[in-house]
């Protein structure tokens, strides 16, 4: 028996309907752990990153995020402190500080041995390793060979105190962190601290009180090869690297980059060829940093 022409129109009008509304639902699941986005941000990082009274983080790293996730992927997100020597269990496990991130944005070079369990999205920012002396202190250095005969500080497990090691002169005076690097300049212990230029230069601008700052950076010193910020993710989260890859891309062609740069790290005698050339990176090719 066929069924009547009418009721096989109004079974068809229903298919086609429930077809329609599967067709027509937008909804696609947040290729980021969570909305808001959690991002971690180092602090103690004048220019880069850091923790104001106000309780929000301030500097370059934090502009970028606010550029790149907010205005051109149009997601909010909250900060979270992280540190060099927490970030990865941050973002894998959330046990550090009771938290769990699902970005982090602090200054982490581009490695082969973080490829295993991170997505890297960028790079951001390209960076020379620097050296920072006193302000007193006018010796001219501009290439790694200048540093032979002096006592430099760098942090242990770094590029910075690998170069170091690989350059021939005096064996390297290691430190825990950063900040301890800047203690043995400041007790006489080191004469030098080597680790990336955007980083000392931060520190330097935002030394002293007013033009008077403690520390300077060597203006035309560049040690080693670039290194390559990268904003990380956990491993398998390919879409959200491949959303932020274009979306630092294209910031990278807004003048607010170089403007930014400039002003966070107080690169005011540097042309914007010279910024351009020293510190924008070339994003990566697809799939060459985001997990397939």
């Amino acid at each position: 028996m066929h069924a009547p022409r009418t009721v096989r129109l109004a079974a068809c009008l229903l298919l086609l309907a429930a077809a329609a509304v599967g067709c027509s639902d937008d909804s696609k699941p947040n290729p980021f752990d969570s909305d808001p986005i959690k991002i971690g941000f180092k602090s103690g990082r004048p220019g880069m990153s850091d923790l104001t009274g106000k309780g929000n983080y301030d500097g370059f790293e934090p502009h970028v995020a606010q550029k790149v996730v907010q205005g051109l992927l149009h997601r909010d997100f909250t900060s979270l402190p992280v540190t060099t020597a927490n970030w990865k269990e941050a973002l894998l496990d959330g046990k550090t500080n009771h938290n769990k991130v699902d970005l982090v944005i602090a200054d982490i070079s581009e490695r082969d041995d973080l490829k295993h369990d991170f997505d890297m999205a960028g790079p951001y920012l390209q960076t020379p390793l620097g050296v920072l002396l006193k302000a007193s202190d006018t010796r001219e250095i501009n290439k790694a060979e200048d540093l032979r005969p002096l006592a430099v500080c760098a942090q242990e497990k770094t590029t910075a105190y690998s170069t170091l090691e690989q350059n021939g002169g005096r064996p390297p005076v290691s430190a825990p962190d950063l900040n301890a690097c800047i203690d043995r300049l400041n007790d006489g212990t080191a004469e030098a601290v080597l680790a990336d230029y955007v980083v000392l230069q931060g520190i330097a601008i935002n030394s002293g009180s007013g033009t008077e700052h403690t520390y300077r950076v060597a203006r035309n010193a560049r040690i080693g090869r670039p290194q390559y910020l990268m904003m990380m993710l956990p491993k398998g989260h390919q879409k959200a690297c491949e959303l932020l890859r274009k979306a630092i891309a294209e910031y990278l062609q807004d003048t607010d980059w170089t403007t930014t740069l400039k002003q966070d790290l107080g690169l005011d005698d540097f042309t914007n060829e010279e910024i351009r050339d020293t510190f924008q990176p070339v994003t990566n090719a697809v799939g060459e940093d985001c997990s397939a």
